[in-house]
């Protein structure tokens, strides 16, 4: 990894890389992240590393604990609690918000096609192969509802919730009605037509119901799995 773009491009690259391995499990709930060790891995001096680091802490990833440093963040049931309260609030005000702006810009033609290419996975499928699919619906809503803030609090909840979802659904072994992808492809049907006739009310209150249920199905995999919720 060159430091020649910038220390601000070198930054996002080891952020970027961390980032990539915790979501793909790499990095598990409670390891340390040893700024000397991620310093020689990567090629890089300690500073954009400890910078990188103390980025992925403002976003839930990482927490900076007294004599241990920098560690992967592990969530307690009261946390993915906090978290889909929190995205239920915020992507709910955005449905709203989308519902009423969705004539302006072009968005009404790009959340129909979305909804469209959605549609191929209705009876079913892979989780893993949906999930671009739906992460996209939640990045259009929120640029369709054109609210700064609103947009980077929800992507920044929606880092975490990446995680929780693809771990949490890897190893589920019997149908988590809510996590499947019909059930998360009808949410965002109902979600999308509400917002296409531009019922704000309606819009807010399916994106809230279906993030509170998307948080039951994660809630219920780690019962069935009687894993303890360490990860993010």
């Amino acid at each position: 990894m060159s430091t020649s773009p910038g220390t601000g491009s070198v930054v996002d690259r080891i952020a970027g890389e961390l980032r990539r391995r915790i979501r793909r499990g790499e990095l598990v709930g409670g390891q340390r992240l040893i700024e000397a060790d991620w310093t020689q891995e990567l090629g890089v001096s300690r500073g954009p590393v400890r910078e990188a680091l103390g980025r992925l802490a403002s976003e839930g990833l990482v927490v900076i604990e007294a004599k241990r440093g920098a560690v992967v963040r592990r969530l307690l049931a009261k946390d993915i609690d906090d978290l889909y309260e929190a995205r239920a609030a915020i992507e709910g005000q955005a449905a709203a918000a989308a519902a009423r702006r969705i004539d302006e810009g072009g968005h009404r033609a790009d959340l129909e096609k979305l909804l469209a290419e959605h549609e191929e996975f209705a009876g079913g499928g892979e989780f893993g192969q949906y999930l671009a699919a739906s992460v996209r619906f939640h990045e259009l809503v929120l640029e369709i509802a054109d609210n700064e803030i609103l947009s980077r609090l929800g992507g920044q909840l929606h880092v975490m919730a990446y995680h929780l979802q693809t771990t949490r659904v890897a190893r589920a072994t019997g149908p988590v009605s809510h996590l499947t992808v019909s059930g998360s492809v009808r949410c965002h049907r109902d979600i999308g037509a509400a917002i296409l006739r531009g019922d704000a009310e309606a819009a807010e209150r399916l994106m809230r119901e279906h993030q509170m249920a998307t948080r039951d199905g994660i809630l219920a995999v780690d019962r069935d799995s009687g894993a303890e919720i360490n990860r993010l």
